[in-house]
């Protein structure tokens, strides 16, 4: 590829539609649902699929276009009995879709949700919908039956290079464990090819079916154990462990994980047992021994290598992945490295990463995203990088504010990165801490609408990348085990003295707003003493730390019944009474994550001692992204302002302040 021409936008119906909604402004902007969420071309590369919305608060649909007339009327799927959550080509003709369905029936048969999500496959005109796995009509107790009917599948594995068959699990059995299977993308029929229990789950299958990676959780060494199969063995031997230890005199962590592709019997996989940051590494099978490091950086960690298919579908290692400041990766491939920099080229402001390509390679879908352009996806062909659509289009580049990546360093000398967003005008301005959830999780450089939509009626937000947060080495992390409100938050604090010492914030006009383990900090943040802020907003957050630890044996994931010993410091709802600043406290009713009892009995707490707060509940609300919907950030979004802007009076001048 020698050069593009000049960027060019399709006629896409979307297009049309995101202009009609060009003159919203304030909390609708923030608060809509994306007009577009995916976009993935077909292997033949004739066909492009994407996910998209025409309503501030409508469902998603599926449409299929036809790459050679993109101005033909395209195929539309979708309803309002159903959500689509995503859309994956199986093969030139036939998708893979999940869907999601909201259904009271579950909850009253006792389970833990009434949100389901569901298999099906289609064809690329739209007809024969088919729900996978196909139900079995068998004399099972209705109960049961009824459970299966509602009962959802998740893909496994696309299998690439088979056009007629992909791996899903389904629990099939209804005993709480989901088995894999083999389905028939045109029929929907279905083999076990896979059986996981309690103990065991199957991470990985060859291309000759053979399962020949898993894992299980020890619950002695609270571990998770990574298991291999030797080609044409049927023995799991253990290969490697990730155990989080806070009890040791040393505390204790240690990641492997097998990220491929194979060999016969030598994976790739990421571990940390030579050197701070998770490196990359081969490792072999036979003699259970690491080979020579593959890839490393000093101050992120490898997160496993990227991937393409050849002209025979065999997977090539193009790069190595990592945690950088936007989730970056390390080319190693000269031809996909010369494409990489002609695409940054043209887009030299965001983070741009291939989302999707034919097999020939000549038909690419681009994803696009920074901190003044929402995700966006762009079609690349013929030399020429086409506009396909923005995710929320009716935000305009003057709506939003430039995102820095920077360090400061906490008050016992630890190194904490942070994104910091700049409102427009002079500074100081009034500030709010934005800690993100996990907490062994991260932030990365891009879009985040919470701190736009902050930064929009003029706050600057700092979003610390406190101890404990993924991504940065064994020291970052391991420094904040059990010191939840303790260092963990001294780091949130410290980001204030941070900005004040460069003229951006003022310390006298602090706030903290957080969700789900920020929500945590939150809770924190309104009874710390000295308490160096004066607001509080409060997201889905953990107050009772003692039962939601004991809430993850029983409801965690692998990874996170891996790190529940690191779950423990400050109690919120023991200091209740310590209450000194107003605080909004905000909880979806249905969250499946943490349940919003947490939240209800914090507010009993500052209800008995006459605390000042307000407490918004928002139905029929989840825990994440996705699962919170325009409705609720209308109801949340002028509240939080409000709450900023007036009860708490962050606005003031900086001399009413002191």
């Amino acid at each position: 590829m020698n050069r593009f021409l000049p960027l060019a936008c399709l006629a896409l119906p979307l297009l049309a539609a995101a202009q009609e909604q060009q003159g919203l402004t304030g909390f609708e902007a923030f608060a809509q649902e994306p007009a577009m969420s995916s976009a993935a071309v077909s292997p033949d590369g004739r066909h492009l699929a994407t996910l998209q919305r025409f309503a501030k608060d409508g469902k998603q649909l599926l449409l299929i276009y036809e790459l050679a007339d993109m101005a033909k009327r395209p195929v539309t799927l979708g309803s309002d009995r159903m959500d689509i959550v995503s859309a994956a080509w199986a093969n030139d003709e036939r998708l893979v879709v999940r869907f999601r369905q909201d259904v009271d029936t579950l909850q009253r048969l006792g389970a833990d949700t009434r949100q389901v999500s569901k298999l099906a496959t289609v064809d690329r005109q739209g007809r024969r919908w088919l729900e996978i796995p196909r139900r079995r009509a068998d004399r099972r107790r209705e109960t049961a039956r009824t459970m299966q009917e509602f009962a959802g599948a998740s893909i496994f594995d696309l299998l690439p290079r088979d056009d007629d068959h992909i791996l899903i699990t389904y629990d099939d059995d209804q005993n709480r464990v989901a088995d894999i299977f083999r389905v028939n993308v045109e029929t929907g029929s279905a083999q076990r090819v896979g059986r996981n229990s309690n103990r065991i789950s199957i991470t990985y299958m060859d291309d000759d079916g053979d399962p020949r990676l898993a894992a299980r959780f020890d619950e002695g060494d609270e571990a998770i154990i990574e298991l291999a199969r030797l080609k044409g063995e049927t023995e799991w031997i253990e290969i490697g462990r990730t155990q989080a230890n806070v009890d040791s005199v040393s505390s204790i962590f240690e990641a492997f994980r097998l990220v491929g592709p194979p060999s016969s019997n030598e994976f790739y996989v990421r571990s940390n047992h030579e050197t701070d940051t998770v490196a990359i590494y081969t490792f072999d099978l036979e003699t259970r021994e690491f080979g020579e490091m593959q890839f490393m950086h000093p101050q992120y960690d490898a997160t496993g290598v990227r991937t393409r298919l050849d002209e025979d579908r065999n997977e090539v290692i193009i790069g190595f992945t990592y945690t950088g400041k936007a989730g970056d990766v390390y080319l190693v491939d000269p031809e996909e490295k010369a494409l990489y920099d002609a695409i940054d080229a043209i887009l030299p402001d965001t983070h741009n990463r291939i989302a999707s390509r034919s097999h020939d390679g000549n038909t690419r879908v681009i994803r696009a995203e920074g901190p003044r352009m929402p995700p966006s996806w762009y079609l690349l062909r013929d030399n020429r990088l086409d506009l396909l659509g923005r995710s929320m289009p009716f935000l305009t580049a003057d709506m939003l504010a430039e995102v820095e990546w920077t360090r400061y360093e906490a008050r016992d000398g630890l190194e904490i990165p942070a994104l910091v967003t700049v409102p427009r005008g002079d500074g100081p301005f009034p500030l709010v801490v934005l800690p993100h959830g996990g907490p062994v999780a991260r932030d990365y450089w891009g879009f985040d609408v919470w701190a736009q939509l902050l930064a929009f009626h003029g706050y600057l937000v700092i979003q610390p990348q406190f101890r404990i947060s993924e991504g940065f080495g064994r020291k970052h992390l391991e420094a904040g085990y059990a010191r939840w409100g303790h260092e963990m938050q001294d780091d949130l604090e410290d980001a204030i003295a941070y900005l004040a010492e460069r003229g951006l914030g003022d310390p006298r006009r602090a706030a903290i707003f957080g969700w789900s383990y920020g929500g945590y900090a939150a809770f924190v943040g309104s009874l710390r003493d000295p308490n160096p802020f004066r607001c509080a907003i409060a997201g889905a957050g953990v107050a009772d730390l003692p039962y939601f630890r004991a809430w993850l044996a029983d409801s965690g994931t692998l990874a996170e019944k891996a790190y529940r010993p690191t779950v423990d410091g400050l109690n919120p709802l023991e200091h209740v009474d310590s209450v000194d600043v107003p605080i909004l406290v905000i909880h979806g009713d249905i969250d499946e994550r943490v349940p919003v009892a947490e939240s209800r009995k914090f507010v009993a707490g500052l209800k008995e001692y006459d605390k000042r707060h307000k407490y918004i509940e928002l139905e029929g609300a989840n825990h994440f992204f996705g699962t919170i919907y325009y409705r609720h950030y209308m109801e949340m979004y002028p509240a939080m302002i409000d709450w900023l802007d007036n009860t708490c009076n962050l606005k003031a001048t900086a001399a009413a302040a002191k």
